[in-house]
């Protein structure tokens, strides 16, 4: 039987349901397809609509990213036909067994990435890619610092910017993810908890400010974020994982900071910028800039406690459901 997961009303892991998918999808209508899950994507995200931070109309289906394979097409889609592999990156309702998706917002996986590969790391990547080559066009020899590096998007883009030609300063928040951290190859790793981290930010940088700072975390970082910074160094602003920061809109302007608050549907929501997105990261990953990847599994129908894990903590790289 397939089966969904929806919440009735916002709040802890438990408002989730995982439920029959009654009733059972329809033939796809113009421009749609229909699509059998192989893996979920898991991001923070989505506790942000579970939770209530994020308003949805409920009852409402979980999920954002998922990959699978094609079972039909409905009338006018092109390029596209029963038994393509594919993949997405922001489109309610991914927490199901299968679904009906507007064509437009799918992209076929090349052979060397599976479908397991691309749950786990399309939203992700895309997310990278908008930081170091979007929002800010990463130029070798610049100095970065990358918080929250041993999480799914922070991971990915500190490799990437390494692999550009950066000097990377990446963040954790336990010795344990440090370790994990410096053994994918990034050197300057830092306790994001330090109160004199922008101190030995800049000291790893021979006394001067980061050029760009990618900001994951917010309320916790972001004012070390400021400090860490040279004058007229770029602040961008993609998560709020500890809460929404106080911003010094003054102190910002004074220093000629250039503050952004990016999101990756703004780089890659539109189809040229998909595409692009989407083939950049695709031969970045052939090339092997992130290692292997190895998602963490949980059954969908275990989904309460995959979010239980993500909002403790517990979740080091990328994790992935499986129908």
């Amino acid at each position: 039987m397939n089966h969904q997961v929806r919440i009735h009303s916002a709040g802890q892991p438990s408002v989730m349901q995982y439920e029959a998918l009654v009733p059972a999808i329809v033939a796809p209508g113009p421009g749609q397809v229909h699509i059998r899950h192989d893996a979920i994507g898991l991001n923070f995200v989505d506790t942000l609509f579970r939770n209530g931070a994020f308003e949805v109309p409920l009852p409402f289906t979980m999920g954002v990213e998922g990959a699978g394979v094609v079972l039909s097409t409905g009338p006018g889609v092109a390029g596209l036909k029963p038994g393509d592999r594919v993949a997405y990156f922001f489109s309610f309702g991914a927490y199901s067994s299968e679904r009906l998706i507007d064509a437009s917002q799918l992209v076929k996986l090349p052979e060397h990435v599976s479908t397991a590969t691309a749950a786990a790391v399309l939203t992700k990547g895309l997310t990278a890619w908008m930081m170091v080559a979007g929002a800010h066009q990463l130029k070798p020899g610049e100095t970065v610092l990358v918080h929250a590096a041993a999480g799914g998007v922070g991971a990915m883009a500190s490799r990437w910017a390494q692999a550009l030609g950066a000097k990377v300063i990446a963040t954790v928040g336990t010795p344990s993810k440090a370790a994990l951290v410096r053994a994918a190859g990034i050197e300057h790793v830092l306790d994001a908890n330090d109160p004199q981290l922008a101190d030995k930010v800049r000291a790893l940088n021979g006394g001067r400010g980061v050029d760009v700072v990618y900001e994951l975390v917010g309320r916790t970082t972001f004012a070390q974020s400021v400090a860490a910074l040279r004058d007229g160094g770029h602040l961008l602003h993609v998560g709020n994982a500890s809460g929404t920061p106080d911003i010094d809109e003054d102190t910002l302007a004074a220093r000629g900071i250039h503050y952004q608050h990016a999101t990756t549907g703004q780089y890659a929501g539109e189809r040229g910028g998909l595409e692009q997105g989407a083939r950049t990261l695709f031969a970045a990953l052939k090339d092997g800039v992130f290692g292997a990847i190895e998602p963490l599994h949980y059954r969908l129908a275990d989904v309460v406690q995959a979010h239980t894990d993500l909002e403790a903590r517990r979740t080091v790289g990328p994790v992935i459901l499986i129908p």
